[in-house]
């Protein structure tokens, strides 16, 4: 696996409403997309780094991880590199699927945090 940079973060906030008020109206980012009620994205300046919000509960809640940040970190192949990580003897806690804006999928570190795998359908990373 050869990581390209990273393509978004996440925070998993109590009421995404409220929160995506937030950083649209207070902090001045950008909204990038509204993927469903459980997701949103802006975009932090001029970077193609993305800072997403994650609902506390509902699909998001994967294995438990429901709280605190996440990282996606871009990879040019994202079921290559779940299959390279699993044979490494990494856990995979999110399989590999296509999504509405990129392909990702989840492994854990050795604490238990979500790290996704990412490619985003654009082509672009970090």
């Amino acid at each position: 696996m050869k990581p390209r940079g990273v393509d978004f973060f996440c925070y998993t906030v109590s009421d995404i409403g409220k929160s995506a008020e937030f950083y649209e109206n207070t902090l001045g980012l950008t909204l990038y997309a509204w993927i469903d009620p459980g997701w949103v994205e802006f975009v932090v300046g001029d970077t193609p780094t993305v800072l997403a919000l994650r609902a506390t509960r509902g699909d998001y809640a994967v294995n438990g991880a429901d709280r605190g940040g996440t990282i996606a970190i871009a990879v040019d192949d994202v079921q290559q590199a779940t299959d390279e990580l699993r044979a490494r003897g990494v856990s995979v806690i999110l399989e590999p699927g296509e999504q509405a804006t990129c392909y990702a999928a989840g492994i854990a570190d050795p604490d238990g945090n979500l790290i996704l795998l990412h490619s985003r359908k654009d082509g672009t990373a970090g």
